[in-house]
C-alpha cells in the first residue's frame, strides 16, 4: 500500500472518531473562555543514522520527528478568567509526547489594564510568559496560525524563554490621536531564565512545534566535550526556567503599527546571568539578542512576515562563547477556502571560545511549505513539507557522524480547534 492511500485510511478513520468532539463543546461561564487546538498527523521522514535522529532522543537532528506512521503534535489549551473589568488571569496549558508524554503549563499570568487616560493605554502584567516579540506565534497559546512547525527563531524561543516576571506597557492608539501610527512600549524585569542559550550552543537552531513546560527537562545528545574537562558538570539536558544566580534579567521592545498593514516589534533581552554559577545541575548562561520581527499585508489574500535574531551566549569561565543569528522570511496566501505558506530559514552559530574538543560552529537553511483546508468551524487537513540542511561541527565529536546533513519531514494532518 503506498503511502498516500495508507494516510488516506487513517485520516478516514480518525474522522469518524473525531467528529462527535464538535458536537461535545459545553458552554462557558460568563467572565471565562476557553480556546483549544491540536493536531494527529502521518509522518514521512527521511531516514537516518542513529547519531542523526532527533535531539529529544539523544541525537544531533533537527527536526522532531523520529519515525514514519500516526504522530500526535502538542495539544493545546488556553484559559482566560475576567475577575473584573480591569483584571484579568491567562493560563497556556499543553499536553505532548516530545521529549516525554506530559501535561503542563506553558504560561501563566495576571494582567491589569485600567481605563485609558487622555487617550494613552497602561497595563501591566505578572508571571510567567513570552514577551510578545513574535509576530509569527500569534495564535491560541503561542502557537502558529500558518503551519504546524514553527521558524528555527521562534522553535527556539519556545523551547528555551520563557519569563516569570513583571511586564509594564504603554500604548498610544493611532484611532484617538487621528493618526495613522499606533506605538506601544514594553518593558519587563525578571527572573528564572538562567541556562538560556544551552541547547542552541550545542545542538543549533532547529524547526518543530514543540514548547517546553514551565519546570520541565529537555533532553540534547551526550556529547563527549561535556563530559571532560572544564564541561564535565554540565549535563546532556537543560531545565531552561530555572533560577540560579538571583540576579534579574530585563527586556525592552517597541512596537509600531501603520494602519491595519504594517507592524515592527523591535525587542532587547538579557537574561544578565552569571556564567560562573553552578546550581541544580545546570550553570547560568549569560545570553542577550535583539529580535526584529515584521508583518506588511501585501495585498488582501497575502501576507509577508519575517524576523532577524542577532545575540550571543556564554557559560563557565569562558568555556563556551557563542554569538548566533537567525532570520526567516514567511508569505502566507489566502485563497479561497485554501491556506497557502512558503517559509525560508536561515541561521548561523559561530564559536568564540578556546575550549578544544567542543567546537559549536554551525549554519544551515531551511524551507517549509504548508497547505490547509478547512472542513468544518472545528476541523481542517492539512499538508506540510520541512526540509533542514544544517552543518554543526560538534557531529565531528563522534566517529562516521556527518557534519552536514539534510532532513526532510512531509506530514498529513488532521487539526482541530476550539473558539
Amino acid at each position: 500500500m503506498s503511502f498516500i492511500s495508507h494516510c488516506y485510511r487513517q485520516l478516514s478513520l480518525l474522522l469518524a472518531v473525531m467528529l462527535p468532539i464538535n458536537c461535545m463543546a459545553a458552554e462557558v461561564t460568563p467572565g471565562v473562555s476557553i480556546k483549544a487546538k491540536g493536531d494527529v498527523s502521518l509522518v514521512k521522514i527521511k531516514e537516518q543514522i542513529p547519531g542523526l535522529r532527533p535531539w529529544w532522543q539523544g541525537g544531533t537532528g533537527q527536526l522532531a520527528e523520529a519515525g514514519n506512521g500516526l504522530q500526535f503534535g502538542p495539544q493545546l489549551l488556553a484559559l482566560g478568567l475576567e475577575a473584573t473589568d480591569h483584571l484579568f488571569a491567562t493560563v497556556n496549558a499543553q499536553w505532548h509526547n516530545k521529549p516525554s508524554s506530559e501535561f503542563g503549563i506553558t504560561e501563566a499570568w495576571v494582567s491589569y489594564r485600567p481605563l485609558p487616560f487622555s487617550g494613552y493605554r497602561f497595563s501591566t502584567r505578572a508571571g510567567w510568559f513570552y514577551p510578545a516579540m513574535s509576530l509569527e506565534n500569534t495564535d491560541t497559546a503561542w502557537s502558529s496560525p500558518y503551519s504546524s512547525s514553527f521558524s528555527a527563531i521562534n522553535s527556539w524561543l519556545g523551547e528555551e524563554l520563557r519569563a516569570r516576571g513583571v511586564e509594564l506597557n504603554l500604548s498610544r492608539p493611532g484611532r484617538f490621536f487621528q493618526s495613522e501610527h499606533s506605538y506601544q512600549f514594553v518593558a519587563g524585569v525578571f527572573q528564572g531564565n538562567d541556562p538560556l542559550g544551552s541547547i542552541l550552543s550545542w545542538r543549533g537552531f532547529a524547526i518543530h512545534p514543540y514548547q517546553s513546560n514551565i519546570g520541565e527537562r529537555v533532553r540534547f545528545s551526550n556529547y563527549p566535550s561535556i563530559r571532560s574537562g572544564d564541561l564535565a558538570a554540565q549535563p546532556d539536558w537543560v531545565q531552561p526556567t530555572r533560577e540560579l544566580d538571583h540576579r534579574f534579567g530585563y527586556y525592552a521592545g517597541v512596537h509600531w503599527l501603520y494602519r491595519q498593514d504594517t507592524e515592527l516589534r523591535l525587542y532587547h533581552y538579557d537574561n544578565n546571568g552569571d556564567p560562573l554559577v553552578l546550581r541544580h545541575g545546570q550553570y547560568a548562561w549569560d545570553t542577550r539578542f535583539q529580535s526584529l520581527a515584521l508583518q506588511h499585508q501585501l495585498h488582501d489574500q497575502l501576507r509577508l512576515v519575517g524576523q532577524y535574531l542577532s545575540g550571543s551566549t556564554e557559560m563557565g569561565p569562558k568555556a563556551v562563547v557563542v554569538d548566533y543569528q537567525s532570520w526567516f522570511l514567511l508569505f502566507n496566501l489566502q485563497l479561497d477556502n485554501m491556506q497557502w505558506t512558503l517559509r525560508y530559514d536561515h541561521f548561523i552559530q559561530q564559536d568564540k571560545d578556546q575550549f578544544p574538543g567542543d567546537d559549536n560552529n554551525g549554519n544551515g537553511h531551511g524551507w517549509t511549505l504548508a497547505w490547509q483546508y478547512p472542513l468544518s468551524s472545528t476541523f481542517a487537513v492539512s499538508l506540510e513539507l520541512n526540509q533542514l540542511h544544517s552543518s554543526q561541527a560538534s557531529r565531528a565529536q563522534w566517529q562516521d557522524w556527518p557534519v552536514a546533513q539534510t532532513f526532510s519531514q512531509l506530514q498529513l494532518l488532521l487539526n482541530w480547534r476550539y473558539d
